[in-house]
């Protein structure tokens, strides 16, 4: 069987191979890279050269048998994606054990899902249902990845949440594109050839940002930066300005913060998390304003002071988020902790 292609389509394959040879590279760095385990990358790396390959100016006749298992990974990148999603936001993060009863209906939606693309080739509702789905994962993802996004120290993780954003925004788009959109749209050249670029300039920007970030500073070096860090007049600074009373401000930002010590607001983050060792800009708040409400707790002449009062007065703006940093920090609720007294 012949397949004929025009200029416009070898350009098109080229940038999609060169993708695919990407991804592969990355997937065995990924592999070798034993600092810690890389799986759920790995199966996005293997779900998104399935669409690439699928995805190709050629007929669907010339894939043969290998166009099922194509279309099965590109059905199931939206799982992939969330999966790296909770690993990216939280390093420890790991699959939660299922309940008994949850086991059995996730088993058997993977065993239908294998089935139906595997072996029905995907032809039918239920590849609409599961677009639907992918759709719902996919907003839930964005949500995770912008959820307290400024509020997160760590500039890297910070940077992956706006790409995963960014990656979540383009999948819709595409999802959205071939489920609604006219088959000449789906079937042009010029669509299939931006498609192509586009994963192209996105894996080269990953792969680039992969290596790049993949030395990790020896502890030695670790330890003299920090201590040089806590060496730092800005560090001073920022305890001076804490100590006096700063953290009971109201809606306190970063950026409010980084004003009035007179530095950048990325200066200031670096400082907090890499000096101070604090990961979220709200974990550094509350390890000050969780001991102010505890003394006064402690004292008697705040026994009928409503914890309300005191949680406003400390900063917050509501009484749930106040609540959920005490117990965490101090592991009894603000009503439980003054009983004690």
């Amino acid at each position: 069987m012949t397949i004929v292609l025009t200029d416009l389509q070898v350009i098109d394959l080229f940038f999609r191979f060169a993708a695919v040879g990407l991804l592969i590279l990355l997937m065995a760095f990924l592999i070798n890279k034993a600092s810690k385990p890389s799986t759920p990358h790995i199966l996005l790396c293997s779900c998104i050269i399935g669409y690439v390959l699928l995805t190709a100016p050629i007929e669907n006749g010339h894939y043969g048998g290998l166009r099922n298992v194509l279309l099965f990974f590109t059905d199931v990148t939206p799982y992939a994606i969330l999966w790296v999603t909770l690993a990216q936001l939280n390093s420890q993060f790991k699959l939660p054990q299922p309940p008994k009863w949850g086991v059995y209906p996730a088993v058997l939606w993977l065993v239908v899902l294998a089935y139906f693309f595997l072996v029905k080739g995907g032809a039918g509702l239920l590849h609409d249902i599961n677009h639907g789905i992918a759709l719902v994962i996919l907003l839930i993802c964005v949500y995770l990845s912008a959820y307290k996004l400024y509020d997160d120290l760590d500039n890297q993780r910070r940077n992956t949440r706006v790409l995963l954003i960014l990656l979540c925004a383009l999948y819709m788009t595409v999802l959205v594109v071939f489920e609604f959109a006219s088959s000449a749209i789906r079937n042009s050249w010029q669509f299939s050839l931006t498609n192509a670029v586009a994963i192209f300039a996105i894996t080269l920007f990953i792969a680039k940002r992969t290596l790049l970030t993949a030395d990790e500073i020896s502890p030695t070096e670790a330890s003299t930066q920090h201590a040089e860090q806590l060496d730092n007049p800005q560090i001073t600074a920022l305890r001076n300005l804490m100590e006096q009373g700063a953290f009971l401000q109201p809606e306190l930002t970063i950026g409010k913060l980084a004003e009035q010590l007179g530095i950048p607001a990325h200066q200031l983050r670096q400082l907090i998390n890499q000096a101070l060792g604090f990961s979220n800009f709200s974990h550094y708040l509350n390890s000050y304003r969780i001991p102010w409400v505890c003394e006064r707790l402690n004292n008697p002449t705040n026994k009928k002071t409503p914890i309300l009062t005191l949680a406003l007065e400390a900063g917050y703006g509501s009484i749930a988020p106040f609540n959920r940093a005490f117990k965490q920090q101090m592991g009894l609720t603000p009503t439980q902790y003054r009983d004690q007294f």
